[in-house]
């Protein structure tokens, strides 16, 4: 989920000196931001889709994960940036998640008789890596699995009823409650489908180094050492020409150092990396053995998240007045060199300013938007620095440490904690910036227990589906893991079940933006910017996915030599 750079922090006292220059000097972008602007607007390489064509084929691929170490590759459970990515090449959705953010047919087709009725019909002659065919019931299993209360993703299958195989390879969901997004994340990591006897046979060692999986995909997971790396293997016998893979092995290394991620690539050691350290920009975009590039459409923004319910944040003042002190402006200007936008909603822009919504429902997001911005323009500034503290103190703050917590290894978000420390300290703050290592982050992104004694969590995220129902129904109801601080509002979660049973776009709109008006208000979660999809390709290599769709897809596969 994030990042930031090892060793000793600068002293609050320069932080905040650095955190007012960049306040004055950026004072006009605090002013002239606008939901209309299109992230990376100001890049002249901006890529939708793809980048490249491919005339054939590579031995191997070295490729790097920033944001280190998968904790797993179980598809389910993938629900960040290393996991997914190595998930997407190793398995099968039911679903095709294309570029564009479309979808379609991919291990089965489909059809709906009804809103309360999916089939899904798998494609014959689909094999796992050991040759055995892939039935109705390993994805039976494969959603089951997902749809455990234990699941990452539980929360996508809250209003199924059952899920049945109605014949050998077709399998009948049935549903309790319509649910517009569920078909969607059909297409994603919660829909990859492995092998039953496989899986139960590992047991709780499941997509772990020493259990691993047993897909269908373009790749085979050959080897996996912890600490060290990971070699793909192209599957010989992949069931579909247009995704295998064009690189016989892909050597993945786990390097979260972004300093040596951007030598690496200028150096042509390594041959790409998605989720490039926006801090790296200037030294990339000068590099020529390869191209950096913008990718959209993007799903991507930088949050900081109130990291339990209990501590010094479990007052509403304090919360929001630290909040207060942020200049999301300035974040995206010194932080992400052209390749963002602030963010005034909880909600990121591009979940619903995207062609899946009609324009009369995106009028309905953008008039909401609007009046957050307005009302939040001048947080940030010297005005907030004093109304924040005085509205901390009547809540009863007197200097208590708040510690935000950050993935070691990235100057960007290295930048971004210090100067959200500095700001702070300008309003009476004591915050202290944990670097965790990124099992540990990735750890604390979902389960409670290993965000014990932090108070913020700050970091890059994401939605699979382009629509704020993920993410809010998520975070905004109760017993899901990303609600961090057990936020239970009766009208947020009956809005939000509301908007996810209706496939009116306005209507669900008009419900989501009421709950917005409410959960807003609690100053759980603030969204600070969007971002594209920033990566880097080694020159004479084409076919990358560029939108942040790259996710969901065999998107390793489809890298080979250019045209």
């Amino acid at each position: 989920m994030n990042r930031h750079r090892q060793g000793r922090l600068r002293r609050s006292r320069a932080l905040a000196a650095a955190a007012c220059a960049v306040v004055a000097a950026l004072a006009a972008a605090c002013s002239s931001s606008s939901p209309s602007a299109a992230p990376g607007a100001a890049s002249a390489h901006l890529v939708v889709g793809t980048y490249g064509a491919v005339k054939g084929n590579v031995s191997s691929l070295t490729w790097d994960l920033p944001f280190g170490e998968p904790n797993t590759v179980d598809p389910p459970n993938t629900a960040d940036y290393s996991s997914s990515l190595i998930a997407g090449n190793l398995c099968d959705p039911l679903l095709r998640l294309n570029p564009n953010y479309s979808i379609g047919p991919y291990l089965a087709t489909y059809h709906q008789p009804n809103p309360m009725t999916l089939v899904f019909n798998l494609r014959p002659g689909v094999k796992f890596w050991d040759g055995s065919p892939v039935t109705a019931a390993d994805v039976v299993w494969s959603l089951d699995h997902a749809a455990a209360p234990s699941s990452a993703v539980a929360f996508t299958f809250a209003n199924v009823g059952s899920i049945k195989a109605t014949g050998p390879r077709q399998v009948t969901i049935s549903f309790k409650k319509p649910d517009s997004l569920f078909l969607f994340e059909m297409s994603t990591f919660v829909a990859m489908v492995q092998e039953k006897r496989f899986a139960q046979r590992a047991g709780s060692k499941l997509g772990s180094a020493s259990g691993k999986i047993m897909c269908s995909g373009p790749y085979e997971l050959s080897s996996w050492t912890p600490g060290s790396g990971m070699t793909l293997t192209a599957n010989p016998d992949y069931w579909n020409p247009a995704d295998r893979a064009h690189a016989h092995t892909v050597q993945i290394q786990f390097n979260t150092n972004s300093t040596s991620i951007a030598q690496a690539l200028i150096s042509g050691q390594l041959d790409g990396a998605y989720e490039v350290s926006p801090a790296t920009i200037p030294r990339l975009r000068a590099a020529s053995s390869g191209k950096l590039i913008f990718g959209a459409p993007s799903q991507l923004y930088l949050t900081l998240n109130v990291a339990r319910p209990t501590g010094v944040l479990a007052s509403l003042d304090i919360r929001k007045s630290l909040f207060m002190t942020i200049n999301r402006p300035a974040i995206a200007k010194a932080a992400y060199y052209g390749a963002a936008i602030p963010n005034w909603t909880q909600a990121n822009i591009g979940s619903w300013q995207n062609g899946s919504w009609p324009e009369a429902a995106q009028r309905i997001w953008s008039a909401a938007y609007a009046g957050f911005e307005r009302q939040q323009k001048s947080w940030g500034t010297p005005a907030a620095f004093t109304a924040a503290k005085k509205l901390a103190t009547a809540g009863g703050y007197h200097g208590q440490p708040i510690v935000l917590a950050t993935l070691a290894g990235d100057a960007t978000l290295a930048e971004v904690a210090g100067l959200i420390q500095g700001w702070a300290h300008e309003a009476g703050f004591n915050v202290q910036i944990k670097p965790l290592q990124p099992l540990a982050y990735s750890n604390a992104s979902y389960n409670a227990k290993y965000r014990t004694g932090m108070d913020l969590l700050l970091g890059s995220t994401f939605n699979n589906a382009p629509n704020p129902l993920e993410p809010e129904g998520l975070t905004y109801t109760l017993g899901n893991p990303y609600n961090y601080t057990n936020y239970n509002n009766a009208k947020v979660t009956a809005d939000i079940n509301a908007a996810r049973q209706t496939s009116n776009l306005v209507d669900q709109a008009r419900l989501m933006t009421d709950a917005q008006a409410i959960y807003e208000r609690a100053y759980n979660e603030m969204t600070l910017v969007q971002f594209d999809e920033i990566m880097f390709l080694k020159k004479g290599l084409g076919g990358a996915t560029t939108s942040f769709a790259y996710l969901n897809e065999p998107s390793l596969a489809l890298i080979g030599k250019a045209k």
